[in-house]
């Protein structure tokens, strides 16, 4: 790699890491107050508190890094501007195009690096904050376990070990329900898996055992029963879709699919989480381009201003697409890839510029 291209991607990850720092001490210092005077009314051990934080700030990451990255180009062309090394880059020959296509694809190498770190490490950052919050500050759960992919759970009238096979608590497989009555044993139920749907459960490949059939053991192939059981008592931590893995969302797809249940929201998830690394070039490339294709040695400030107002016009129009998107208008999806797609284009294929 030439000197040249070294020093300018060296500053830019140093404008990275400044951003996300300043980011990220925002957001934690906002989480950090708005959540300490609720946590002292539960007088739990501090180190919870900070625990919840620490996982709290590394799920916050996720939500501002594309728009972090994406801001640093014109942050770094504003920071060469001071110093004059921008008017240097240009007097040695340097062509304006030359520099806007290295920093965008020096954008989009630290999205493709860090952002698919970060969206790996998400839906643990974000399982972790809530559990801490919800099951060992709050005590939101009781009597549940997990152990090699089960379930083990007491409810106030029954027994359940399962094993989930999707994130929801609506698709369990290798059932065993006992049910009581101040601790005597009223009805066993084996199952090979089971599903929720319409308020019902529906059982497949079914053993039942009751007390007032002397524990005669009943075959069925399906059954369907209003048990007392709802899936939300089977989640350890109730996470909101843009919580989940990939894999997460993709076997939760297949089990809506299965059912015969709207999968919309799934697949948008599934969408937004495809296109996360290509955010950061997307919402950064053409501000940058605005930016230094206006600047002259004694324009500085309306040109930095002109790529700010675009990348704000980018940030807002991807979270409207986004919001669209997430109910359900696909259209917006469509445009959304569109407008990603002509961004990566630009940056990768300079002849069309």
């Amino acid at each position: 790699m030439k000197i040249y291209k070294r020093y300018l991607l060296a500053d830019l990850i140093k404008i990275n890491l400044l951003l996300l720092f300043i980011f990220s001490s925002f957001y934690f210092l906002v989480d950090f107050f708005d959540k300490l005077g609720e946590f002292l009314a539960f007088k739990k051990p501090f180190y919870l508190f900070l625990t919840y934080i620490f996982w709290k700030s590394l799920a916050n990451l996720y939500e501002f890094f594309p728009f972090a990255c994406g801001l640093s180009g014109i942050i770094l062309f504003l920071w060469l501007t001071r110093t004059g090394e921008l008017l240097g880059f240009l007097s040695l020959g340097f062509s304006k195009k030359e520099l806007i296509t290295l920093i965008g694809k020096g954008i989009f190498l630290f999205s493709l690096l860090l952002g698919s770190a970060i969206s790996i490490l998400f839906p643990k950052a974000a399982f972790f904050s809530l559990y801490t919050w919800d099951y060992r500050i709050a005590e939101k759960r009781e009597q549940y376990l997990v152990f090699n992919e089960q379930i083990f759970i007491r409810g106030p009238d029954f027994y359940l070990i399962a094993k989930p096979l999707e994130p929801r608590g609506e698709y369990l497989q290798d059932i065993l329900l006992v049910f009581i009555n101040k601790e005597e044993l009223k009805k066993i139920i084996w199952a090979k898996e089971g599903f929720y749907k319409s308020e019902k459960w529906f059982l497949k490949e079914v053993i039942t055992q009751e007390e007032n059939k002397n524990f005669s053991p009943e075959f069925f192939k399906n059954l369907s029963t209003n048990l007392s059981i709802k899936p939300e008592t089977l989640v350890m931590v109730e996470k909101p879709l843009k919580f989940l893995s990939l894999k997460e969302l993709f076997e939760r797809y297949k089990f809506l699919k299965m059912v015969k249940r709207p999968y919309k929201e799934e697949v948008a998830e599934i969408f937004l989480k495809v296109i996360y690394i290509f955010l950061p070039l997307f919402l950064g490339f053409f501000p940058t381009m605005v930016f230094v294709k206006n600047y002259t040695p004694s324009q500085v400030i309306t040109p930095f201003l002109k790529g700010l107002i675009w990348y704000f016009v980018l940030l807002t129009s991807y979270l409207f697409l986004q919001t669209l998107l997430r109910k359900g208008i696909f259209v917006a999806g469509i445009l959304l890839s569109f407008l990603v797609f002509i961004s990566f284009f630009s940056c990768f294929f300079k002849k069309i510029w």
